[in-house]
């Protein structure tokens, strides 16, 4: 229970009762001021305009009206008293002139005692006004009436306050339960996560809330995180898949040679050794490489780069052992620059891939062709080859680590290429893909979303 009234919906709920109430309080103190002040104001008004209506009648006139004011009249006064110039009582309910009435035809509040009851003092407000004989008229009203209203008015003032900060409370008590029951529910979750079981998600409500918007950011980190374990998983398995044939051909030639030291291959046998582990380490180093990639760690040295340079450069480093390889190796680029923002460097290396990939699968005589174009304003890169091409159920798979298609496996390769362009790409927001060249592949790197992407890839 104390749990409630430590969470953040209740102390936040106390809060707004306090400020409601202060803001509260300060109405009804207007409320309450501005009553007071209009009856004590309305009084002095009707006593202020009878006493100068009655200083001009005549005595025998002024009696009875005074006689019938006190006794049937629904305007009824509470006192009235007739005074002659000296101060002594003619006629009235009043046994002598109240000390603090000044006769100024003006209101003037005193405590007096009746002649009728005579039970006791009594707060009221009093008008004299003189008369042309030289006598005092006295009107007044008590406040009974008033100080009744003044005590009902704030009465009801204070229990509105009282309810209105028990209703608060309540409802802020009863908003921390529930929020606490979903804390807690979140709370478990988590625990049984922690323990392992990430395939469990937390609870989410139909109408988000800002915890829910928590909630659903931790759920997506989570999909995030299984999706990378399963990347981490599958690519250790790939790595222990990839290296095992190295490292056992190497362990079966030095076991040979160990066992013949004398034997004249042994130079051959140290060349084939030394070549196996310079593929196992040039797998490992592309690992490396896409995983500094993927850290996103070269984001922050993105500059505008010129896409017709980078494949320029590309084009002019693989010229040569395309021309070995007997590969035909053609530029098609604007004279004008195609500029994106990027990592020149990184860019370069995916082009590089894409072209190096060209040269491997690209027959004898073959043709191998980098194009810069663009797209709806968007930049392209194409590498385009008339080889053997991919199949349609592997356009997706080539760009995963480590694949390699089952009919080309004779060729020397890591399967880390492809994978390292569409790490970069994504890196960039670009999309890399692939599609049929009728014969052979075009690998397309767009500088757009995915969305823009598929469209173009149709």
């Amino acid at each position: 229970m104390i749990e409630i009234f430590r969470s953040a919906q209740f102390r936040l709920s106390a809060l707004l009762a306090l400020v409601v109430t202060l803001s509260t309080a300060v109405v009804f103190a207007f409320v309450y001021w501005h009553v007071t002040t209009t009856d004590m104001s309305r009084l002095s008004v009707i006593l202020t305009d009878e006493v100068a209506k009655g200083v001009n009648r005549s005595s025998d006139q002024l009696k009875r009206e005074l006689d019938l004011r006190l006794t049937r009249d629904l305007r009824r006064l509470d006192y009235a008293g007739l005074f002659d110039a000296d101060g002594k009582p003619i006629y009235g309910n009043l046994p002598d002139l109240p000390a603090s009435v000044t006769v100024d035809g003006r209101a003037h509040y005193a405590e007096v005692t009746p002649t009728t009851d005579g039970a006791g003092n009594e707060p009221a407000v009093f008008v004299a006004g003189r008369r042309p004989d030289g006598s005092v008229l006295v009107l007044g009203r008590n406040l009974f009436e008033s100080y009744y209203l003044r005590h009902t008015v704030l009465e009801a003032l204070i229990d509105g306050i009282v309810v209105e900060i028990a209703l608060v409370l309540t409802l802020g008590g009863l908003f921390g339960l529930l929020a606490m029951r979903r804390l807690q529910t979140i709370h478990r979750t988590i625990e049984r996560i922690m323990a392992g079981g990430l395939h469990e998600r937390l609870p989410t409500h139909d109408k988000p809330d800002d915890i829910d918007k928590i909630v659903r950011a931790v759920n997506q980190m989570l999909d995030e995180l299984v999706r990378a374990l399963g990347q981490l998983r599958a690519m250790s398995a790939n790595i222990a898949h990839d290296l095992r044939t190295p490292l056992s051909i190497l362990r079966v030639r030095l076991e040979r040679a160990l066992a013949d030291p004398t034997g004249g291959d042994l130079k051959t046998v140290v060349e084939a050794a030394h070549s196996e582990l310079e593929r196992a380490l040039t797998t490992i180093a592309a690992l490396m490489r896409i995983a500094e990639i993927e850290s996103g760690r070269r984001t922050s040295a993105f500059v505008q780069v010129d896409l017709v340079k980078i494949c320029a450069d590309v084009f002019d480093f693989y010229e040569p052992l395309a021309e070995i390889e007997s590969v035909q190796l053609t530029l098609d680029a604007p004279n004008e620059p195609v500029f994106v923002v990027g990592d020149a460097d990184l860019l370069r290396e995916a082009v590089a891939n894409l072209v190096d990939n060209g040269v491997k699968y690209a027959p004898a005589g073959g043709r191998l062709a980098i194009t810069v174009c663009t797209y709806e304003g968007h930049p392209v890169i194409r590498v385009c080859d008339n080889g053997p091409g991919v199949a349609p159920n592997e356009r997706e798979l080539i760009f995963k680590r480590f694949y390699r298609s089952q009919k080309h496996r004779h060729i020397v390769g890591s399967g880390l290429g492809l994978s390292m362009t569409a790490t970069i790409a994504e890196l960039h927001g670009f999309t890399v893909g692939v599609r049929d060249n009728e014969p052979g592949a075009c690998f397309e790197i767009i500088c757009a979303p995915a969305a823009v992407a598929r469209q173009f890839l149709r």
